[in-house]
């Protein structure tokens, strides 16, 4: 998909109707000319230029992250109060209007515009919304008036879905907050939508919601009262689960938000004690360094335990579990033996005791023979004969499960103490610098930080406390299901539409199966991409090539974790405003390419904190890549002699926002290099 043309008419800062070409010529990917530059001072409208297009797009979505109504209108009336082009009002102008043409992926033709009025007071009434269609060049244009604003969004994220605005659409100074907020809820469900990880989760949902009924007719089916019992079991067993999952979520959201508002404490915390003093600062640097330790020493924790939870817990249980199985293959082995040496006796004694007797053998005396010729024939084969010892068989094991028990191995306890004294000893030495941070000299006052810190902890402690009672909760409410699930499953009843039904309920957890299988991988296929694809820019980006000695996406936080040549984490916080611009690209770089998305890509202002050699980088190696159409919004800070010779390799047309001082208004003009040349 391309951005086409936007049109301007009386909007805000630009006069009359103003239009800017946004297609590329039809050479320019082969000439690699994919960047459309549109440059102006500040105030002239770059930002005015961006925020249009987003609520063309999104509408109120796109003004606020905000869900809060409130904040969303008072956001909106702050945007919009001054909508119309003063000029234009004070000639008796009373409407304005934007309009967006993009092409889709399949070469429709879409305007969408929004328009404005206002009354005597310049006060802004309802706003109308149009969309026109124009299927192929030959075909009529489809005109609708849109009334139903939710209607329309659904309409218009199939093209250009509202979660990858982030990473398509952004101002270039603020991109920093993308790494910033990368362990907030909100940052992980847009990875999560945008990279296609767990993509499939509404299908596997709705394949369970099928089984229920299927189960459902089942019961219908077979009229059992049995199975009435067991599914309404069943029924309430899956409503508990279904509420404490949902509660679950909530309170990892919560924990999530603590966690997010304690960092932001911690920081605040840490600023005032720096209180610009070198050696605040040299100490404050340290202290980040322990907090990056002692972030990397739980997480290793929390894997090492994860992945040797049950050797661990069973580790005095294991050698007891792997002794009687042994004995009870040993016993079934043993009787098998058996039976194969009293196969020939068997079939002789057998054969024997059907031959007629005079008078017929009674049945006592029949065991008599049996017992009396069983002697005489192990004391003709005493070598043959097997002694096998009662054993109580506990375990009804397959091959599977057999040979994971019998390889399972023992983990002790002593790498898990280990790490935890580890960690232990850098909380100590984390408290000590703290200490020392705060008695240093000129301290500012952390109280207040000090005791919502506190507060919070105690706030995390306790609903993560909740959240272990959920989990084993839910754990156990799980393995209930399941057990209700066969119960269902073996007593359903042969005949009518049941056999048909229990077919389709085993195809359908077959399905889940694969698909839970799919994801899974897919998942994990999905985090490489990420992961590789933000390894190969940021080494291209940064200016020293050997800065880091890792880079890894963490699957379960979704978020970015960078190593130095030492293997100890780096605090991402830390780096400078132009690094943190570096690896926040980075990851926009990283989701793209992880996604199936083609969008065009706007900027504003992207290369004002960064220094020569970054901005070079930055061009070169980033905007010439990263989509078919880029748009950059430009001010002349940023222009250099570099600046002007690599974009004039890379663009394939230029646009100046011309701001008239004394009329008070905004121009938009071809050749924004002229306007340089002819400044300088």
């Amino acid at each position: 998909m391309i951005f086409k043309k936007l049109i301007l008419k009386n909007y805000k800062t630009y006069y009359g109707i103003q239009e800017i070409d946004l297609t590329l010529p039809e050479k320019s990917s082969e000439d690699k000319k994919n960047i459309i530059l549109i440059g102006g001072l500040n105030g002239a409208g770059k930002t005015t230029f961006l925020k249009a297009i987003l609520y063309i797009l999104f509408g109120k979505r796109g003004i606020t992250t905000s869900t809060d109504p409130k904040i969303i209108n008072a956001e909106y009336e702050k945007l919009f109060s001054n909508v119309i082009n003063n000029t234009f009002f004070d000639e008796g102008g009373h409407s304005c209007s934007v309009a967006l043409v993009l092409e889709t992926d399949y070469g429709a033709e879409w305007t969408l515009s929004v328009k404005w009025h206002v009354d005597i007071n310049k006060k802004t009434g309802a706003e109308e919304r149009e969309l026109a269609i124009k299927e192929t060049k030959t075909s009529p244009v489809k005109t609708v008036n849109v009334q139903n604003i939710d209607s329309y969004n659904r309409f218009i994220d199939k093209i250009i879905p509202f979660y990858a605005a982030p990473f398509f659409i952004f101002d270039g100074e603020e991109i920093r907050s993308l790494i910033e907020k990368q362990n907030t809820t909100e940052m992980k469900n847009a990875i999560q939508k945008i990279s296609g990880i767990s993509s499939n989760k509404e299908l596997i949902k709705d394949l369970y919601s099928l089984k229920e009924r299927i189960q459902k007719d089942l019961i219908k089916t077979s009229n059992s009262k049995k199975l009435d019992e067991i599914q309404a079991q069943y029924d309430v067993i899956n409503q508990k689960l279904k509420s404490l999952i949902e509660k679950a979520e909530d309170g990892a959201k919560k924990i999530s938000d603590l966690k997010n508002q304690q960092i932001l404490l911690k920081q605040t915390r840490q600023d005032k004690l720096l209180n610009n003093s070198k050696s605040r600062e040299t100490i404050s640097i340290r202290l980040g360094q322990i907090e990056s330790l002692l972030s990397s020493k739980q997480h290793e924790i929390s894997t090492y335990f994860k992945n040797n939870m049950i050797q661990i817990l069973l580790a005095n249980k294991i050698p007891a579990l792997k002794e009687r199985i042994a004995k009870e293959k040993k016993y079934r082995n043993d009787l098998s033996i058996q039976f194969a040496v009293l196969q020939p006796y068997e079939e002789f004694i057998n054969k024997l005791v059907v031959y007629g007797f005079e008078p017929p053998l009674t049945t006592d005396q029949i065991t008599q023979l049996k017992a009396a010729t069983e002697k005489a024939w192990f004391d003709q084969n005493p070598a043959k004969k097997p002694e096998v010892s009662y054993v109580e068989q506990l375990h009804d094991l397959n091959n599977t499960d057999l040979n994971y028990l019998q390889n399972l191995m023992i983990s002790t306890t002593r790498p898990l103490i280990n790490l935890i004294n580890d960690h232990d000893k850098l909380n100590t030495e984390y408290e000590e610098i703290l200490l020392k941070l705060k008695n240093a000299p000129e301290a500012s006052d952390t109280k207040e930080e000090e005791l919502k810190i506190e507060q919070l902890t105690s706030s995390i402690g306790q609903e993560q406390l909740r959240q272990t009672s959920r989990t084993k909760t839910i754990n156990q409410l799980t393995e209930e299901k399941r057990t209700l699930e066969t119960q269902l499953t073996k007593n359903k009843v042969v005949g009518g539409n049941a056999n048909q039904l229990y077919g389709e309920m085993q195809y359908l957890d077959r399905t889940i199966k694969a698909i839970l299988r799919y994801e899974e991988e897919y998942t994990l296929n999905k985090a490489k991409i990420i992961k590789d694809e933000f390894s190969y820019m940021l080494t291209k980006l940064f200016r020293k090539q050997d800065e880091f000695g890792d880079i890894r996406f963490d699957i379960d936080s979704y978020s970015i974790r960078l190593f130095n040549d030492k293997m100890q984490e780096i605090s991402i916080q830390d780096r400078s405003a132009g690094e943190m611009q570096m690896i926040s690209s980075s990851l926009i770089w990283a989701l793209t390419r992880a996604s199936n998305l083609k969008l065009p890509v706007v900027i504003d202002t992207p290369l004002g904190r960064l220094d020569s050699q970054h901005r070079n980088h930055l061009i070169e190696h980033y905007y010439r890549y990263l989509s078919d159409q880029v748009i950059i919004l430009s001010t002349d800070t940023e222009i250099t002699k570099d600046y002007i010779d690599i974009m004039n390799q890379c663009s394939a047309k230029q646009y100046l926002l011309d701001y008239d001082e004394s009329k008070k208004y905004t121009i938009i003009r071809d050749g924004y290099f002229k306007f340089v040349k002819e400044v300088k």
